[in-house]
């Protein structure tokens, strides 16, 4: 951030110096490097004096590798576009090259927003149901939940269950319990007590075995390529290597 932060300080001052014939094309894009250092101050007096954030993983459906020293955190919103992008574009990368591989640890963590998709958190409470009632079964009901809100009406939703052989019964109970959602609405909370405010929201960080807390070291925002991903988590690999 800092060399950006030089960078654009930099732009300000060509900005300002730029002559009259400048191309109008050079001094938008000087602009654009303006507000991107404005951002940049903005999150960093925003981040002055706040704790790095530690996620317990008590409770958050996992796969990869549970001795893994490294993990990645996945809060995310089964309705946001961009979540859905990088479930079918990007999350297959990663599972190929680090989770299967079993070079880290994967953690999923519920954070529908309801300003901007009402209808998630039915999506959310269901897959947490299938997980409770078959923790066998949770992935394939998570990897069925991402898409539009007409996908996500109760009827659709008990009929993804009973395919993936779900008792109709304990199903539904489970469902009109609410039991789920306290928990769900507590990892929204916790997202966006880390700074968090849209999806997806990614935590690399490095497990303490001896509490089963992920101490975090890198935060990601929104649906980056891949090679954003496989950067830090070789960074974060290699931290952990050199303990």
């Amino acid at each position: 951030m800092r060399t950006r932060i030089l960078g654009a300080a930099l732009a300000v001052i060509v900005l300002a110096a730029a002559p009259a014939c400048a191309q109008s094309s050079e001094v938008e894009a000087l602009r654009k490097e303006v507000a991107a250092l404005r951002e940049d101050l903005a999150a960093l007096r925003a981040s002055i004096g706040r704790p790095r954030p530690i996620i317990d993983l008590k409770g958050a459906p996992q796969k990869g590798n549970p001795e893994a020293v490294v993990a990645l955190v996945e809060f995310s919103d089964y309705e946001c576009p961009f979540c859905i992008r990088h479930f079918k574009e990007t999350m297959p990368l990663i599972e190929k090259n680090y989770i299967e591989t079993g070079k880290i640890l994967y953690a999923f963590r519920d954070f529908p927003i309801d300003q901007l998709h009402p209808q998630a958190i039915r999506a959310h409470e269901a897959a947490q149901c299938v997980g409770e009632l078959q923790p066998a079964k949770f992935w394939d009901m998570h990897n069925r939940m991402f898409g539009a809100p007409a996908q996500h009406t109760p009827e659709a939703l008990e009929g993804v269950a009973a395919g993936l052989g779900i008792d109709a019964a304990a199903y539904k109970e489970c469902i009109a319990s609410g039991r789920t959602t306290p928990g769900i609405r507590a990892t929204s909370d916790l997202a966006s007590s880390f700074g968090a405010n849209g999806t997806p929201a990614f935590f690399i960080g490095l497990v303490d075995k001896a509490t089963n807390q992920v101490k975090i070291t890198k935060a990601i925002t929104g649906a980056v390529p891949f090679a954003q991903f496989a950067q830090a988590l070789e960074a974060a690999i290699a931290q952990a290597a050199a303990k």
